[in-house]
């Protein structure tokens, strides 16, 4: 029988899926077929007849999810042991990837956190998960989901500084008018944050934040700005360190955690967001800063 024989007296819609498996069994074509629903549709109908948006369609035709996350640990979001990678970012990705019913594969070739938002902007990667708060700069080249967690702002300060700085003053408004020098970590959205919020400091940029932590304890910087998950995990860590440092949180100053997609990918948002929005085990501050070793 002739495939056209077979397709004669197909639906429009049934006949196009008949034709696109067709042609993938000469072929040899993937599982996903990227064949447009109708002229007036932007969907693509899938092998296995089902109609879905092109970037999703894209995924599943990879059977895929690339993920870009940074190359340096950041306990308790992304941390690998023993060859076994884990945590609250690592967790999340692969809940997407489930949902989508593909594999994840983590992309951690990027040697800057900002690099790892350029990987997905620039199409390397599907998404990109990493500890990444949402920025005015990154905004122009990725799209930013729904947060899946909320940190406040804080200052690592170091005393005998503050002191130097402050005067009669309370520190509360010495930290608001701060004039003096604040360590950040190089390449992250601190970096963009502290030139906002203190405009009037010197932003001091390191490659890492034990090294921003060494510098506000040395006295070379007068605080290290982070938030407040990592600034109150320094103390207890370290409770030796509360002689000489102090922290400080804004309760009007927030990082949102999101996942970041391409500008093109705004189905895959929306299906991440609905992820996000489903999770029956939401992260909290409390509950990351008791993971944090």
């Amino acid at each position: 029988m002739s495939a056209a024989a077979t397709l004669k007296g197909l639906r429009p819609l049934a006949w196009m899926h008949a034709a696109v498996l067709a042609a993938g069994l000469l072929a040899g074509a993937p599982a996903a077929c990227q064949v447009r629903a109708s002229a007036a549709s932007p969907l693509v109908v899938m092998a296995d007849g089902r109609l879905m948006a092109p970037d999703i369609a894209r995924i599943i035709e990879h059977g895929e999810l690339v993920v870009a996350m940074f190359k340096t640990d950041s306990p308790p979001f992304f941390v690998e042991r023993n060859g076994v990678l884990s945590g609250i970012d690592v967790d999340l990705a692969r809940l997407i990837g489930k949902e989508l019913g593909v594999a994840v594969r983590f992309d951690r070739s990027s040697a800057t956190v900002d690099g790892v938002v350029d990987m997905v902007g620039s199409g390397r990667a599907d998404l990109a998960i990493s500890r990444l708060g949402r920025t005015v700069k990154r905004s122009q080249i990725v799209l930013f989901s729904t947060p899946y967690l909320m940190l406040g702002h804080a200052m690592l300060i170091n005393r005998l500084r503050m002191a130097e700085m402050s005067g009669d003053r309370p520190v509360a408004q010495v930290v608001r008018t701060f004039k003096g020098r604040i360590g950040v970590i190089a390449n992250t959205s601190w970096e963009e944050y502290g030139r906002r919020h203190f405009p009037q400091a010197t932003i001091v940029t390191f490659p890492d934040w034990p090294a921003v932590v060494d510098a506000v304890r040395r006295g070379q910087v007068a605080a290290a700005y982070r938030d407040e998950l990592e600034v109150r995990a320094v103390l207890q860590r370290d409770p030796g360190l509360a002689l000489t440092l102090r922290t400080v949180t804004f309760n009007d100053a927030q990082s949102a955690l999101s996942v970041m997609t391409g500008v093109r990918d705004t189905s895959l948002l929306a299906f991440v967001n609905e992820v996000i929005a489903s999770r029956t085990d939401k992260p909290s501050v409390s509950a990351a800063l008791t993971l944090i070793k």
